[in-house]
């Protein structure tokens, strides 16, 4: 009762301060300040927020043919959880992600280039370098296509993945997406738009290290196809997704090494305040089977400023090893055994987003119910998981 009171006092804390945080914005660039010009309105003010990006840009102009662009770029997410789960308790506080780096724009902008390095790890959140995490140029020609090569994100479970964590509602990716062992790596991708057609296809190396690898440990190759029904729909978005990575596993293969083949399928839909995406997964070869998908709604209490976010996970696989429970923060129970794995998972998550900056800037709290049974002699998981947070990314 006294942990529980504790989770509640904290959670009040965190919308009681966001309350008084400010007014959330759609975006983060300084455009919003020309904006407040227009007719004869009076300027509005710029909040430190908006300020802190303006020093970060440290460089902007059009009409050099060269370099447009050049900014620093960074992210810091952190939050506390507690597991009270029929394998035990366990909390802490976790500096999550503290990414810093820069992205430019070069040649009429046909040119882009992002530079990202992880400045933490769980053991050291302080240690000023711990690898990559992007490093990459991209070519962009036309809008029909683009090529980007380095170190990237493989094009697989485009929501869940591919997109950036700083605007995901939850704390974590899926138990799903989280068991496929994908991270980035060194690659090539091709990606565009024709009419409402989206096409990607990459190759992929299979070894990164903190760097870009030694490519001495096999290939994976992938490619999608989507379309875009906004207009049809009458809807803000809905992008339907279609992906399949395949991966040549060798015995030094370090990532992607977990399925031969992999397929994702996502449905992201967007309207006034509601937004929905689904995504399923099958992954096949060399480990057992594994098949899953989540639901994932959002509805803003508050336009723009605070939203409620519900997620149901369901993933179930071959034989009673086929199934792990999220490393975060299920199998960090003191009494786990069979090192949480089974036949089935099943997951509860709801939670609030309070927008102070947009995605920029935002508080978060939420509780996931989670399951896992099927496991080697009869041992089964099943708790909660209570979380509170921060995150904060400028440009």
């Amino acid at each position: 009762m006294i942990r529980i009171k504790v989770q509640l006092i904290i959670i009040s804390l965190v919308f009681s301060a966001a309350a008084y945080a400010g007014t959330p914005v759609d975006t983060i660039t300084s455009s919003l300040k020309n904006d407040a010009m227009i007719g004869n309105a009076p300027q509005k003010e710029a909040s430190l927020y908006e300020r802190f990006c303006d020093l970060a840009k440290l460089y902007e102009n059009d009409s050099n043919p060269f370099i447009e662009e050049f900014t620093l770029r960074g992210r810091y997410h952190a939050h506390y959880h507690w597991l009270d789960s029929n394998q035990g308790e366990e909390d802490s506080w976790e500096n999550r992600r503290l990414h810093l780096g820069f992205a430019a724009k070069l040649l009429n902008k046909k040119i882009g280039v992002r530079f990202t390095l992880q400045a933490s790890n769980r053991e050291n959140p302080f240690a000023v370098y711990n690898g990559f995490v992007d490093a990459f140029i991209k070519w962009i020609p036309s809008d029909t296509f683009s090529l980007t090569l380095g170190r990237q994100k493989p094009q697989i479970a485009y929501y869940d993945y591919v997109q950036s964590t700083n605007i995901l509602p939850t704390f974590e990716r899926t138990q799903m997406f989280n068991q496929l062992n994908v991270n980035r790596a060194t690659g090539a991708v091709a990606e565009g738009k024709i009419g409402n057609f989206l096409y990607q296809a990459g190759a992929y190396s299979n070894d990164p290290d903190y760097e870009f690898g030694q490519f001495d440990a096999g290939m994976a190759y992938g490619a999608g196809i989507g379309y875009d029904l906004k207009h049809a729909l009458n809807t803000q978005r809905t992008d339907l997704r279609l992906d399949w990575l395949h991966s040549n596993i060798e015995t030094n293969t370090t990532v992607l090494n977990r399925y031969s083949d992999l397929f994702t399928a996502t449905l992201w839909l967007e309207k006034d305040r509601y937004t929905l995406v689904t995504e399923a997964f099958y992954g096949t070869g060399k480990s057992p089977d594994i098949l899953g998908f989540y639901v994932q709604p959002t509805y803003d209490l508050i336009l723009k400023k605070l939203q409620l976010v519900g997620r149901y996970t369901f993933s179930s696989g071959d034989g009673s090893e086929s199934v792990q429970a999220q490393s975060r923060y299920e199998r960090r129970a003191p009494n786990l055994a069979n090192n949480g794995k089974g036949d089935q998972y099943q997951a509860f998550y709801f939670g609030l987003q309070y927008f102070i900056h947009g995605n920029g800037l935002k508080l978060l709290a939420g509780a996931e119910y989670s399951s896992l049974r099927g496991g080697a002699n009869g041992n089964n998981f099943q708790g909660w998981t209570y979380l509170t947070g921060i995150r904060f990314a400028f440009n």
